[in-house]
Order: structure tokens, then C-alpha cells, then sequence
């Protein structure tokens, strides 16, 4: 492969944002398989539906934000706009996902399951991506986009809408994503403030940023061990895991109560997303277990 072909490979990879995409696929996974322990060729194919329809989105919201995109440090170097990749490669290429994606999941699972990685798409495209250039608070109906690909994989396996353990799961995920945006926040808040985003550092103060912060960690901790005591998660072994780490999860964020801490924002959000990985692998391990 030559170093153009490399280059421009990566330049994809990099629109496709496959750290933050795979995550994603990952909860639409655990949805599959919360309902359908079992593992075959339909939840590989509607786990990767998942994910192309993921990446489709995150492709259309960089080429919805690439004049904001300029204005910040963290995003200028990004393919769109350094334009390594051209809005009209850009938009080929979200269709492409698009398509895939849904022929993916229709294929691995159902038409329901197709309709909400639909309904995903817009509300992250069409309701959230606008609705944050308005409001500073815009992240709390945002993470219900977030909630839905467990949903999406719960359905393709056969489920209802309205049952108990995927909305419990679909809980946990939109609680756990707020604080996550309110950590990024405290890290480029100056940066959403130059390219004209409302951003909580424009309302509240660092001291209060950080509460606020640590009030979402406990609901998310909560949410967390709700799956175990409404029986989602059964196993003894999983719920005493589950307890402990929620518990040094909690004592890591209380150093958010107080004036100084050595900790940097990042740091917080790598132990957080690590507590929800966690969570989600605990929850594929019961099921293995049961």
C-alpha cells in the first residue's frame, strides 16, 4: 500500500471516529445479547450494522459542524476541516455507511430494529447536533441518542419495546453520558466558548461544574445497581463485583467536592468510561453464566 492510499485510509478511520463508534456497537451488543444469550452470525451481523450506522452519524455531524469545527484546537486538525477529505467524499461515504448499516441490521435482526437505529440518526442529527448550538443543557435530551443502540439490538433480537431490563439498560447508558459532557466541559469549555457553543462554564463556575458533575456520577452509580437489585444481573460473583467497583468509583469522584484536585478532567473520564465498560462486560458475563 503506498503512503497515499495509507494516508488516506487513516484520514477515514479518523471520520470514522472507531474509538467512539465501537463503544457504541458495543451497547447495541450487550442489548442483543441481554435478550438472546447466544452467540451466532445474527448478532455479529446486527453488532456491525450498529456500528456503520454509528459511524454514519458521526460523519454527518462532522460535515454539520465543520465551520465550528475550525474555530477549536481539538478539532481543527480533523480531515473535514484540514480538508484532507472533501464534503462531497465525506457525504458519499456517510451514505455508504448508511446503507450498510441498515441492510446489516435488517439482515441480523428486523424492520422494528432498522426504524429506531432510524430514529437514532435523527434525533442525534437533526435534534441534538442544532439543539447544543442553543442551549448549554442541549447534552440531556442529546443522550437519549446514546440510550437507543442497546434498544436497537434488543429489538433485533426479538424484543419489545417496553420491557424491563432494556430500560433499565437504556437508563444507565443516557444518565451515564451526562457527566461525561460535563468532564469534557471543564476540560475545553474555553475552546466551546471561542467557536460560540453554550457551554456550562458560560453559567456556572468550575466549583459548581464539578458538582453538578459528581450529582450525575452518583445517578449513573445508581442506575449502574439498579440492573442488579431489579434482577437484570442475578450472579452473586457479578454483584459483588459490581458493588465494589461502583464503590471505588465513588471514592475516585469525591476529590470533584473538593477546591483543588490534582486530578485532570481526562482522568475522570477514563475512569468513568472504564466503570461503564465494565458494566456492560459484567452484564454479558451474567447472561453467560445464566
Amino acid at each position: 500500500m503506498t503512503n497515499s492510499w495509507r494516508n488516506t485510509v487513516k484520514d477515514y478511520l479518523e471520520l470514522s471516529k472507531l474509538k467512539i463508534m465501537i463503544p457504541v456497537s458495543l451497547t447495541g451488543f450487550t442489548g442483543y445479547f441481554a435478550f438472546n444469550p447466544h452467540f451466532s452470525s445474527a448478532i455479529i451481523i446486527t453488532t456491525l450494522g450498529i456500528l456503520l450506522m454509528a459511524v454514519s452519524a458521526s460523519v454527518l455531524n462532522q460535515i454539520q459542524e465543520v465551520e465550528t469545527d475550525r474555530k477549536m484546537d481539538r478539532t481543527r486538525h480533523r480531515p473535514l476541516p484540514s480538508q484532507r477529505i472533501y464534503l462531497k467524499n465525506a457525504l458519499i461515504f456517510f451514505f455508504i455507511c448508511l446503507l450498510t448499516g441498515i441492510l446489516l441490521i435488517y439482515l441480523g435482526g428486523n424492520v422494528k430494529a432498522v426504524i429506531i437505529g432510524l430514529i437514532t440518526i435523527l434525533w442525534y442529527n437533526g435534534i441534538y447536533t442544532y439543539s447544543k448550538r442553543i442551549s448549554a443543557f442541549a447534552v440531556v435530551p442529546g443522550a437519549v441518542t446514546g440510550a437507543l443502540p442497546p434498544l436497537i439490538g434488543w429489538m433485533a433480537a426479538g424484543g419489545g419495546l417496553w420491557e424491563k431490563p432494556i430500560i433499565f439498560i437504556e437508563f444507565l447508558i443516557f444518565i451515564g453520558q451526562v457527566p461525561h459532557f460535563w468532564l469534557l466541559i471543564l476540560k475545553y469549555g474555553e475552546e466551546y466558548k471561542a467557536a460560540g457553543i453554550p457551554n456550562l462554564t458560560d453559567i456556572f463556575n468550575r466549583t459548581q461544574i464539578n458538582r453538578l458533575t459528581f450529582s450525575w456520577v452518583i445517578s449513573s452509580l445508581f442506575a449502574a445497581l439498579f440492573l442488579c437489585y431489579f434482577e437484570i444481573i442475578q450472579s452473586p460473583l457479578i454483584i459483588g463485583i459490581m458493588v465494589i467497583a461502583s464503590l471505588g468509583i465513588l471514592w475516585q469522584f469525591f476529590d470533584l467536592l473538593k477546591t483543588q484536585t490534582d486530578k485532570k478532567p481526562g482522568s475522570y473520564s477514563i475512569l468513568l468510561d472504564s466503570y461503564f465498560l465494565l458494566v456492560l462486560l459484567l452484564l454479558i458475563s451474567d447472561k453467560m453464566i445464566s
